[in-house]
């Protein structure tokens, strides 16, 4: 059997859009409030409705924190759940940059919450050691996990036949790409540049030539950081690829190979960032920034003129709050550019992260914690898992919804964010947002398509790489960024390279491609 693939953004888009996005509605929204649900129609009941749900349970639940998301306990989402499902919920958002260590130091207390996050080496290091309950003996008990994760091939990626041990947690494929500052351009005579070449002198520009008009150099042109267990960068991936750097492990001849290993690519993508650093075009935090700085720099500061933008947040956060600090900012799209070979790509996820319950906790928590997550991916839980709770979050007026303070103020939104959603492109648009809105977020996946740079490993397992990959990752990119700040010459990149092999990557290498050449078969 060949290999499951990340569903296509073209897939996902053929499943239309949400309610109240103004292309098709195919029900209409309930309404929600922190009383009582009126029930839709709807093609599966959520189960809590035919639950014994007697007994009130402490739940509690960790995840990550992307992009800054917030959550309280006390918002009204949080007490409407707690209510509807007589549980004292305590759920906890953690950033992405302390996330691991968290989890880490969880695991070594043998402390797991009673649900969480799991990002794909925590999933395979603990998948088969009786930390994670397996659901494949009841997930047709909950119609909803079943119909809106991607199907049963989506639950069964990474993980032993007849075996489900965690929910995916659904990413867009080209969840970002680069948007650019065009008040920049048109105030510097700039041109939208289209090649790695013509991306430095712009993103020179921006750096050098005031395009903030304040007299001070002050502004960068791009900006990066690590991502959060410091085993790559982030935010940076167009250029990447455009030096030929495959996202993560491509396939070269038949056989898969590591961007640990690509020594001419990685020297040509070092040699460029070293001249950015060394000329102040990137931003010379870039080793140090946590991993939402970059865009809290675009768009809270104003100080970088490009961006790597998540399209579904980008018309209800960064448009907003960049507009405060400029009111005339303009950000448009900017396509990958060129590298010197013709080679574009733009940033690309796989879908491997897991949403899993604690194995260990008693049967009442894992059925409560089932019922809840079939609801969150129901037609009202879907509503109210974006949208918030009505009359606190949102109004409605007939066919209007309008969004109020308190969804900004107590995280409202987030669950839909930061746990479990639907494989849906449109995961953070609301009721109120117009249909020139929902228009504008999919034109910017339609437009990164094409650029789709994906991971050819994604899902494969190597032991190896789950008992080491972290480690000799981290002294890899150590290396790099060292050589990208000048503190290591362009030639130590040889022995980094030499160095990972012999540190393991070989054997990771090894037993990825018996992985891959098994599944094509």
């Amino acid at each position: 059997m060949k290999r499951w693939l990340p569903i296509s953004i073209a897939a996902v888009l053929a499943m239309g859009t949400i309610a109240g996005c103004g292309d098709s509605n195919d029900h209409t929204p309930n309404t929600v409030n922190s009383g009582n649900v009126s029930k839709m129609e709807t093609s599966s009941e959520p189960a809590s409705d035919k639950a014994d749900l007697s007994k009130k349970l402490d739940i509690d639940i960790l995840t990550i924190s992307y992009g800054g998301a917030n959550w309280s306990n006390d918002s009204a989402i949080a007490q409407f759940l707690s209510k509807k499902f007589n549980v004292n919920l305590n759920f906890q958002a953690i950033s992405q940059d302390n996330y691991e260590e968290k989890l880490n130091v969880l695991a070594a207390a043998g402390n797991f919450p009673d649900a969480f996050l799991v990002q794909k080496d925590d999933f395979l290091k603990w998948r088969d050691k009786g930390v994670f309950l397996d659901l494949a003996p009841v997930i047709d008990q909950y119609p909803n996990l079943t119909q809106y994760l991607g199907g049963k091939e989506s639950l069964q990626f990474m993980n032993p036949s007849g075996k489900i041990y965690g929910l995916p947690y659904y990413q867009i494929e080209t969840q970002t790409s680069f948007g650019i500052r065009k008040d920049w351009l048109d105030k510097l005579g700039l041109q939208m540049p289209t090649t790695i070449d013509e991306f430095y002198e712009v993103t020179k520009a921006f750096a050098t030539q005031d395009p903030d008009g304040d007299g001070k150099a002050d502004t960068y042109g791009f900006s990066a950081s690590l991502v959060q267990n410091k085993t790559d960068f982030k935010h940076i991936d167009p250029i990447k690829a455009a030096f030929g750097l495959v996202n993560n492990w491509g396939v070269k001849d038949g056989q898969l190979i590591s961007w640990h290993t690509q020594t001419q690519e990685l020297k040509d993508f070092a040699t460029f960032l070293n001249k950015a650093y060394k000329e102040g075009v990137l931003d010379k935090d870039f080793a140090i920034n946590k991993v939402k700085d970059p865009q809290d720099k675009y768009e809270s500061a104003g100080e970088v003129g490009i961006d790597d933008v998540v399209p579904n947040s980008f018309y209800q956060s960064i448009v907003p709050k960049l507009k405060k600090i400029e009111p005339n900012a303009e950000t448009v799209q900017l396509l990958p550019p060129k590298g010197p070979t013709g080679l574009q790509g733009t940033s690309t996820n796989s879908i491997t992260q897991k949403v899993v319950i604690n194995a260990k906790i008693d049967k009442d928590k894992q059925t409560r914690l089932l019922d809840m997550f079939n609801y969150f991916l129901s037609d009202e839980g879907d509503i109210l898992t974006k949208n918030g709770v009505e009359g606190v979050d949102y109004k409605k007026d007939g066919d209007k919804y309008t969004k109020l303070d308190a969804f900004d103020q107590d995280g409202a939104n987030q669950i839909s964010t930061l746990l479990l959603r639907r494989f849906d492109l449109h995961t953070q648009i609301h009721l109120w947002d117009d249909p020139t809105t929902v228009n504008n977020v999919d034109q910017w996946f339609k437009n990164s398509e094409p650029f789709k740079w994906a991971d050819a490993a994604a899902g494969l397992e190597s032991p190896t790489a789950t008992k080491l990959g972290t480690t000799i990752d981290q002294k890899f990119i150590s290396t790099l960024t060292k050589v990208i700040m000048g503190d290591q010459p362009i030639s130590d990149i040889d022995q980094a390279v030499t160095q990972w092999k012999k540190d393991g990557g070989d054997q990771i290498t090894k037993e990825y491609n018996d992985a891959y050449q098994a599944a094509q078969k």
